[in-house]
């Protein structure tokens, strides 16, 4: 698998990139920012190899993190995305082998991802450890939590929530850790599925799933509030896979 970060100030590009990338099955999205500085942070930690990189943003531009990104150790390849051609150039002294005008289309990004699979095959990443217990908290205590137990992970008010069966708790992980931890490591990456940018899914704890508008759906979860989630239109096709949907 290739862990890849999107970068984009407007989260909707952020989401249509993923789902063009959805047909690339060596492709996996760990992290979608649209803060260059949260972007960076992650990236140093994470090492994924490789980042879609809008250039127009608040803060730092795209170029200006791209530069950053190529002092790391191992920096990540980057793919620019950006509707002005113009950079194309300043972009060549940064870890950049790919260049897309928006909008991004499917032909553009075929057209990316097969110079990009000759790269990235050439320096598989080394396995990573198997993920046994993440450790929640409540009530003032702390408590390692089997992966198995976990129904769903969410965001409410800028916080992170695991939910069992039978109870919910808070974690220090981020929520962006938390989809590393559960949806790139040996044992858990089978049940475990991030199906929109705010919740990740036990796949085998979904009690029923319901039709929503414009082919949408939602899940309902075996976890101790029956959570309703949401299933972004790019994780659509995954989950009627996994379900045996039609």
């Amino acid at each position: 698998m290739i862990p890849t970060v999107i970068v984009d100030d407007e989260m909707p590009i952020c989401d249509e990139i993923e789902y063009l990338l959805e047909p690339y099955d060596e492709v996996k999205i760990v992290g979608k920012y649209n803060n260059a500085f949260d972007a960076i942070a992650f990236i140093a930690e994470q090492k994924p190899r490789l980042v879609f990189l809008d250039i127009q943003m608040p803060g730092i531009s795209g170029l200006e993190m791209a530069r950053k990104l190529k002092t790391l150790k191992n920096p990540p390849l980057i793919v620019i995305v950006t509707a002005h051609p113009e950079y194309a150039l300043e972009a060549f002294d940064t870890p950049t082998v790919g260049y897309i005008t928006k909008p991004v289309t499917e032909e553009k990004m075929a057209g990316v991802m097969s110079k990009l699979n000759c790269l990235l095959q050439k320096t598989p990443p080394p396995p990573k450890a198997d993920v046994n217990r993440i450790c929640v908290q409540a009530g003032g205590r702390i408590m390692p939590l089997a992966p198995e137990d976990i129904v769903t992970v969410g965001v409410k008010d800028k916080e992170v929530y695991i939910r069992t069966q039978n109870a919910e708790y808070s974690t220090s992980f981020s929520f962006q850790d938390i989809v590393v931890l559960l949806t790139e490591r040996a044992t858990a990456r089978d049940k475990f599925v991030q199906v929109h940018r705010q919740f990740i899914i036990n796949v085998d704890k979904v009690l029923e799933v319901i039709p929503w508008f414009h082919g949408t759906y939602y899940l309902k979860m075996a976890d101790c509030k029956t959570e309703q989630v949401p299933v972004s239109r790019s994780k659509i096709r995954m989950i009627k896979e996994i379900l045996g949907l039609k």
